[in-house]
């Protein structure tokens, strides 16, 4: 099966420095979400996830409102299964991040409660976990925090999901390289290496290009990792188990 992860950036531009810091302010720190939806391209999310041939895929980024075109658009490329999780909520417009995870698979959502969040840039954009009945596999896709302490908080509360399964992928935007949390996972492997993925926006570059996206596998042997490059200031990572 191919496993992807992509941090869409919220469907901005994240290829120009310019359309990244406007679209983050539009996000942030403005309340009309008008100013956010002409600066999306969602259509670009489902034709970078066409290109991935994914069997499922895990989303971080969606914007409160983007849930039933981006829903309909992996319905009609055959993904049928398609759950979404909260994170943490803007503080001017109030639209909750979230993370989505669709599978051409069967599975079924098991819902992750009180996960801590805090309401501010970098608070955490949600965290789902699903079942896959005939696989007999967790998913489990997180966008994490960037404050070490709540990150860690986050990953604590995630351990009750990783009990009790032989087979699980793991998978998200960790918003940190894996060296500072791998002493979390002992007993994972980390597939897809420590590929540099953010960003790829031009300046911001300069300063920041490091492995901020991973999947992590437990129970599965290793076929081949790649990635692909699309509109976000994230690089799309996929994973290719047995």
């Amino acid at each position: 099966m191919r496993f992807v992860v992509y941090n869409q950036m919220f469907g901005l531009n994240g290829r120009s420095f310019w359309s990244n810091i406007i679209g983050h302010w539009a996000v942030h720190y403005q309340s009309l979400a008008e100013r956010i939806w002409k600066r999306t391209n969602l259509n670009k999310t489902l034709k970078l996830i066409g290109r991935s041939r994914a069997d499922v895929v895990g989303i971080c980024e969606v914007l409160e409102g983007q849930e039933e075109f981006l829903k309909k658009g992996l319905n009609m490329m055959g993904y049928k299964y398609v759950f979404f999780a909260e994170g943490h909520e803007t503080k001017f417009s109030h639209l909750r991040v979230k993370v989505c995870l669709a599978s051409k698979e069967k599975c079924k959502h098991v819902r992750i409660e009180k996960v801590p969040f805090s309401n501010k840039f970098g608070g955490g954009g949600g965290m789902i976990n699903c079942y896959f009945v005939k696989s007999k596999m967790n998913v489990v896709l997180a966008h994490l925090a960037c404050l070490p302490d709540l990150r860690d908080r986050q990953i604590k509360k995630l351990e009750g999901h990783f009990k009790g399964s032989d087979k699980i992928v793991f998978m998200g935007d960790f918003n940190t390289c894996y060296d500072n949390v791998k002493h979390h996972f002992p007993d994972f492997n980390l597939v897809t290496g420590r590929v540099k993925t953010c960003s790829m926006t031009p300046v911001i570059n300069w300063f920041v290009w490091k492995d901020f996206d991973h999947v992590l596998e437990r129970g599965f042997k290793k076929k081949s990792i790649g990635n692909f490059e699309g509109r976000s200031d994230h690089k799309m990572l996929y994973a290719d188990l047995e």
